[in-house]
């Protein structure tokens, strides 16, 4: 049984089922064409999530002042 991942298109918010090979490519949405961007997304129901890249972490680096 293949694997598959949950996603809505962001321009007419389509619900769209892809097989978890496609990730990271670029489909068209099967309902309005408009280009999708197959991805994992948090499920719907949960609330505002702040997401830190752990790199900016490690290395001590302030975001918008490095060279």
């Amino acid at each position: 049984m293949s694997k598959a991942i949950f996603l809505r298109c962001h321009a007419c918010r389509a619900r769209i089922k892809a097989p978890i090979k496609l990730l990271g490519e670029i489909r068209s949405c099967p309902r309005c064409g408009q280009a999708v961007r197959i991805r994992i997304q948090p499920p719907e129901d949960c609330g505002p999530l702040i997401i830190r890249d752990r790199s900016e972490e490690d290395t001590n680096v302030i975001p918008g002042l490095a060279w």
